[in-house]
């Protein structure tokens, strides 16, 4: 009877210390991945992967963090110009997320670039780039997981809505100073008052109707040719459609070209 007893309490121990053992195992794995992301993330705001760490940190589990990876083609022989435009708006984003008192191990955001990771380029049937993808921390990625390129643009505002409304994660993007909008808006005003001291007893050209109508006709045209809306949202100036290999080039010059014609 007792022998009995210490075999049930036996085979009990081992039905639960398997269970937990595995459960540690997962735990430390867990927390070794995470302090490795943490790592490569304090170095460099996007992280660079290539296919054995894309498998291991994005695809394998465990995860309890989301991965927000771009897709590209960087080299110069790939000729993709709309891919460092793209890099440098994803680094502004990244930045301002690894900069921020909110940072935290839950998103981080990596780059495969064609040329080092080809196979993951295979493995997600994926023929076209750039191209933004978030992987959840739990599941498989869904179609909003795709970031809508050809819609939104490339601006890291546009981003950083897409990965609130994918993470819960709200990012303000802070983009580093430029200066030339300030020194182009100082010369633009000194020439104008150059040009208004050395006509100082002649103004009459303020008044004259064919330069307020050429002004007027060029702030229609920005504004109607969409020209606006492009400087706004960033769009790429052209893309290569993956099914058919067509070019598509932004209209607003043609629209503008037309509208002057007419």
């Amino acid at each position: 009877m007792l022998g009995k007893v210490l075999t049930s309490l036996l085979l009990l121990a081992v039905f639960f210390y398997e269970p937990a053992e595995a459960q540690k195992k997962k735990e430390t794995l867990l927390s070794e991945k995470v302090t490795q992301m943490m790592e490569w993330a304090s170095k460099r705001s996007v992280i660079k992967m290539n296919g054995d760490k894309f498998r291991r940190f994005v695809k394998a589990p465990p995860r309890n963090y989301s991965v927000v990876i771009m897709f590209t083609a960087l080299q110069p022989q790939r000729q993709c110009g709309v891919c460092r435009q793209a890099d440098e708006e994803f680094q502004v984003l990244a930045n301002s997320w690894r900069f921020s008192s909110a940072f935290t191990n839950k998103v981080f955001f990596a780059s495969v670039d064609f040329d080092e990771g080809s196979d993951v380029f295979q493995m997600l049937n994926m023929n076209s780039a750039p191209t933004f993808l978030h992987f959840p921390s739990k599941g498989k990625p869904r179609r909003s997981d795709t970031y809508e390129l050809q819609v939104r643009g490339f601006a890291a505002e546009q981003l950083a809505r897409w990965v609130a409304d994918r993470t819960d994660v709200q990012i303000r993007v802070i983009r580093p100073p430029n200066y030339a909008g300030p020194l182009l808006l100082g010369f633009l005003l000194a020439v104008i008052g150059g040009l208004a001291y050395l006509r100082r007893h002649n103004l009459e050209f303020l008044f004259n109707t064919n330069v307020w109508a050429f002004s007027a006709l060029c702030f229609v045209l920005i504004m109607t040719s969409g020209q606006m809306w492009n400087h706004i949202r960033g769009p790429p100036y052209a893309h290569k459609n993956p099914s058919t290999g067509q070019v598509l080039n932004k209209p607003p010059w043609i629209i503008m070209a037309s509208l002057c014609t007419i």
